[in-house]
């Protein structure tokens, strides 16, 4: 696939009449790329093709409408209609389904059948519809939500020795809390810290661009290969639709990772309200700062995100069902919370999959590691309680 974003980046130079530096034109393409709809292979336009044959979304965009985090949608069925809900799927050591792979793709190319829909039950979200067989005996499966992307390249910008250092001063407290860095291999063969992803399993934030690509779009990158996507051996009409990748060229050049990585990279993080400053102490009283760390030291200074980017065993009440390699489906990295007030006026929910509606709720549902917090959280004195709670929705 060619594109030529030298070209679009001199004609929205030109368009807009004003000195562009390097950076802000990468920028600028990056942003017109993520808003791109991709169409399937073959196209009378290359550099656009090669969506799917299974896929979840047509842009980047459909996934993250606003750069928050948004409710979830569903119709009267039950179906999630909302592009920003997936549904992993593996067994308990994170090994993929041999059939559905990672993940259920809801949509596809011509010729080739959806895998299936997420279905809202009593019980949660399950998958329905299901094309192509039941999932394999002992595969388990969970929902995710697509995060906010503000302030992404701060959390890009902390050093891969810090999260060790946050890990090796776990090992040396009294209260539970231990965290651990998930360890990963890039595509050079280095081993390198993950922060990126609700595992923790992207050591970059151009890696983790990459993995979206590939699973959501079904769209290869010089990370991801495959043309195919997440298409298995078993989907042999995926294995014969049209690809759009030439020559061994991945659909996704390394440019375009690029120019979107930095378009990302530039937006900044949510801005707090002063309503909850005096909350701060609470907070850390309460051994909320032990996972959540109000501060991330980086070479050009700090970022503010309340998080340690370290996977944490949180118990079973939040078991996530699929998982990946390496990891507990019980563990995952602790989540930002910068941008919380953005979330509950959006109405989105809590934790990984939306179940918590409020920030009681959601520390309800902190066991194994931060169960110490959760009852010195419940044991506050009801006033206390509510500056922790009105410092925690000005994040």
């Amino acid at each position: 696939m060619k594109l030529r974003p030298r070209r679009l980046g001199l004609f929205l130079a030109v368009l807009f009449l004003m000195p562009v530096s390097a950076l802000a034109l990468d920028e600028m393409i990056g942003r017109a790329l993520f808003r791109r709809a991709w169409v399937p292979a073959p196209s009378s336009t290359k550099a656009n093709d090669g969506l799917g044959p299974l896929f979840n979304a047509r842009s980047c965009a459909a996934c993250h409408r606003t750069l928050d985090r948004l409710p979830v949608e569903t119709g009267a069925d039950g179906i999630v209609a909302s592009d920003h809900m997936v549904l992993r799927i593996s067994d308990p050591q994170g090994s993929p389904d041999p059939v559905y792979g990672r993940q259920l793709q809801s949509a596809s190319v011509t010729g080739v059948a959806p895998e299936g829909r997420v279905t809202r039950t009593k019980n949660g979200y399950a998958p329905g519809d299901l094309a192509y067989g039941p999932l394999a005996p002992g595969m388990r499966f969970g929902v995710l939500l697509a995060p906010s992307l503000r302030g992404l390249g701060g959390l890009d910008g902390v050093s891969d020795e810090m999260l060790a250092r946050f890990a090796s001063e776990n090992a040396r407290r009294d209260d539970g809390v231990r965290g651990r860095v998930n360890w990963v291999t890039d595509a050079r063969g280095l081993r390198r810290a993950g922060r990126f992803g609700w595992k923790a399993s992207q050591p970059t934030l151009a890696v983790q661009v990459q993995t979206a690509f590939a699973l959501d779009l079904g769209l290869s990158t010089p990370e991801h290969a495959g043309p195919q996507g997440d298409c298995t051996a078993a989907q042999t009409a995926c294995l014969a639709a049209p690809m759009g990748s030439e020559g061994g060229e991945a659909e996704i050049s390394a440019e375009i990772v690029s120019r979107i990585t930095s378009y990302l990279s530039s937006i900044q993080p949510p801005e707090p309200t002063a309503a909850g400053a005096s909350g701060l102490s609470s907070f850390t009283a309460t051994g909320c700062a032990a996972c959540h760390r109000p501060s991330l030291p980086t070479p050009s200074g700090s970022v503010g995100a309340f998080t340690d980017l370290l996977l944490h065993d949180l118990g079973p009440d939040l078991d996530g069902g699929a998982t990946e390699p390496g990891v507990a489906a019980t563990e995952w990295r602790t989540a930002p919370l910068w941008g919380l007030s953005r979330t509950l006026a959006n109405a989105a929910g809590l934790m990984h999959d939306g179940r918590a509606r409020t920030i009681e709720e959601a520390v309800g549902l902190h066991g194994g590691e931060a169960a110490f917090s959760r009852t010195r959280f419940r044991a506050l004195p009801e006033a206390e309680k509510r500056r922790l709670i009105a410092f925690l929705s000005s994040l």
